[in-house]
């Protein structure tokens, strides 16, 4: 057998499966979705894909550095001039370099067309979100069942009444997560048919979910009201802002929290 082979192999191999598990990410729900929803494709959620995603990314790098152990020759080849001198900064390492670095500049400034790319991504992100019923209040399934009935005022005994009457085991001290996990079915679920026969009470501010990701439009759309009512609340605690400007940042600028914002903003 060939290890330079056998490298090269694994290095396709991996580089297939990082870029399969890659799109997996780019397009998964945001994680509290993922885990209210209980969200899979092939057989696999958020989490496998990044465990995945993660554990193959080293595979490549290994590989990729035997790879250059292997070529190293020829490698060398792509950075001599004509006299055959090594060069390190030849033309071709230079365009090489510029394009390197405008992906990387363009990205972390939000350029087009590198921002419209992530913007796209990021739609399909919270397209699941619609798709599902939201939870009633960020990491909801991470709370007990106690502790969730205390927080969207249901009570404590009739849910578990509710949950049984479905053939669904739980006791007030399993979080919702677990319920969920030990029944076969998403904390979604479990919710929506708690839900059915009780009505929720939580404050807004609390329901509120993803303010790190979302615009002035989007967060206006959660709370009811006109993009415009919400940029001239915010005037009023000396944040200027413009639909499509992210709400966190602002927030950050001002050295507050999105969710201490919200509630400044009484709701």
């Amino acid at each position: 057998m060939s290890l330079k082979k056998i490298t090269s192999l694994t290095m396709l191999l991996s580089m297939i499966l990082m870029t399969y598990t890659g799109i997996m990410l780019f397009i998964s729900p945001p994680g509290r979705v993922a885990k209210w929803s209980n969200w899979e494709i092939l057989g696999l959620g958020k989490e496998e894909y990044a465990q995945v995603h993660s554990t193959f990314m080293v595979l490549f790098i290994v590989a990729t550095i035997l790879h250059i152990y292997y070529n190293w020759k020829p490698m060398l080849s792509y950075m001599k001039n004509k006299a055959k001198v090594v060069v390190v900064f030849t033309k071709e390492m230079a365009v090489a370099f510029v394009i390197t670095l405008v992906f990387l500049v363009g990205t972390l400034n939000e350029v087009s067309p590198f921002s419209t790319f992530i913007d796209f991504g990021e739609d399909i992100k919270n397209s699941w979100e619609q798709k599902y019923e939201k939870a009633p209040y960020s990491h909801a399934e991470l709370d007990t069942l106690e502790e969730f009935a205390l927080k969207v005022d249901f009570d404590l005994e009739k849910s578990l009444a509710i949950l049984k009457s479905k053939n669904i085991e739980a006791n007030e001290m399993d979080t919702l997560k677990d319920i969920a996990k030990n029944n076969n079915i998403s904390a979604q679920k479990v919710f929506s048919i708690l839900s059915e026969k009780q009505k929720v009470s939580v404050k807004k501010s609390d329901s509120l979910s993803g303010l790190g990701r979302k615009n002035i439009s989007q967060i206006a759309n959660d709370l009811g009201i006109e993009t415009e009512e919400l940029i001239a609340k915010l005037k009023v605690l000396g944040i200027d802002a413009k639909g499509e400007d992210k709400f966190k940042s602002l927030c950050e600028s001002i050295g507050k929290t999105p969710k201490e914002v919200i509630e400044e903003l009484g709701f």
